[in-house]
């Protein structure tokens, strides 16, 4: 945490990203609860389309952007290249994700819906820039920073043929319907930015959290060819040709990119020095569960689209919700409160150290919060998933309601955290 400690102006960017992505996860609860008809029907509804961006962006994408400004430079081990191009970037982030989604919820293509895309775009490039001037600082590279740059670069290219999507409502672009590359706009943006990503970073900092003595990155390497080699084929082969029978050859090829690095993962835990697997730990592996259910649905979703069977529209709306609302979402519950505090802490105590008494990093969050927030996601996930698939509406309410409670408690902590005031219990 050098970076933040040199530079307080990279802690404060850090923070607002979190509390903005906490008031959005809120919010994205609300929009959910007045929208459970809209789960029963077609992925492709004004309200599914806004909530799914309110998540992918507003949620996932600001924590995620967020924790990196923290998180990059202990994994690549150099410090952070601009604060300033970090705010710029958050600056067009913000009423680019709000014009775009507030649009999507009322459905008004046009130049609210065109100006967010590009803000959106706009963003993104700069935050890549910024990262790639960051890693070019590193005399040295690492599997991580192919990730994390690659993941970037994806993120670019999700929002560019996104930008290309919304223009296309308005001014024919695409020949072809637009849920041709709706599909390609969705797993750029899933495989490539947020699985990249997130592998990037938590293959550096989960073993560091588990105390892991298992250094090698072999698995890692392969993790990182394999899906980029089928996010390509992928790419390729659904722009010319949709999906077809060859999907489920291409699927194999990421799936078993996502086996090596659950592999590493699972090496890392078994050669763990600390053996007492703490709260956010817990939720950080069952976001690995949740994922490997999502992994499984794909053959499904692939056989009901070639048969032409409404029932791949259900399992992709349960897959999207698996991805977004199960994976990610369990990901950011745990690891907010191994890495946020320690930042806040930094701020407040490190200063202190060696001189007076001081609470631990896991002192500023309140562990009762912490509790009701992974039993209403448990709840969540046992309810709301069942109830996509059965499309039963009570199921769906119990899900959303309990997700409400898991939001508004993860909001609690996080305030928690951010606003917390310094105190000491006296001299060494």
């Amino acid at each position: 945490m050098n970076s933040i400690k040199k530079n307080p102006g990279l802690y404060r960017i850090v923070v607002t990203h979190y509390l903005v992505a906490a008031l959005c996860f809120f919010i994205l609860t609300v929009m959910m609860l007045f929208s459970v008809k809209a789960f029963t029907g077609h992925y492709f509804h004004p309200q599914i389309l806004a909530i799914t961006h309110m998540a992918a962006l507003g949620w996932d994408t600001m924590i995620i952007m967020g924790a990196s400004y923290q998180l990059i430079p202990v994994v690549l081990e150099t410090d952070w290249y601009s604060t300033k191009l970090a705010w710029i970037s958050f600056s067009l982030f913000l009423p680019g994700f709000i014009a775009l989604v507030y649009s999507f919820w009322v459905f008004l293509p046009g130049i609210h819906m065109q100006c967010g895309a590009l803000l959106l775009l706009t963003a993104f490039i700069l935050f890549t820039v910024n990262v790639y001037l960051t890693a070019k600082t590193k005399t040295r590279g690492n599997i991580q920073e192919d990730f994390i740059f690659s993941a970037c670069l994806c993120l670019c290219f999700t929002a560019a043929l996104g930008t290309a999507i919304v223009f296309n409502f308005t001014i024919p672009i695409f020949q072809q319907d637009q849920l041709h590359f709706l599909k390609i706009h969705a797993h750029l943006g899933i495989a490539g930015w947020f699985l990249l990503m997130i592998i990037g970073v938590s293959s550096k900092l989960v073993p560091m959290f588990l105390v892991s003595s298992y250094q090698k990155t072999k698995l890692l390497s392969f993790s990182y060819y394999l899906i980029v080699a089928a996010l390509l084929l992928f790419i390729v082969d659904a722009w010319l040709s949709g999906i077809t029978y060859r999907t489920f050859g291409i699927a194999l090829v990421g799936v078993a990119g996502i086996c090596c690095y659950l592999l590493f993962i699972f090496k890392c835990f078994k050669s763990r020095i600390r053996k007492k697997i703490d709260m956010p730990m817990m939720s950080t592996f069952l976001s690995f569960i949740l994922l490997v259910i999502a992994v499984i649905i794909i053959p499904f979703i692939i056989y009901y689209h070639l048969k032409d069977n409404s029932l791949s529209i259900r399992y992709s709306l349960i897959y999207g919700v698996l991805l977004f609302m199960g994976w990610i979402t369990a990901l950011i519950l745990g690891q907010t409160f191994k890495t946020l505090p320690f930042i806040v802490w930094v701020k407040h105590y490190e200063h202190l150290t060696g001189k007076e008494k001081t609470p631990m990093p896991a002192d500023l969050f309140k562990n009762s919060l912490l509790k009701i927030q992974s039993a209403g996601f448990i709840i969540f996930c046992l309810t709301f998933i069942p109830g996509c698939f059965f499309l039963s509406q009570p199921l769906m309410y119990a899900g959303i309601i309990s997700l409400l409670i898991t939001a508004a408690m993860y909001l609690a902590n996080v305030f928690n955290i951010l606003f917390h005031k310094t105190k000491t219990y006296g001299k060494l």
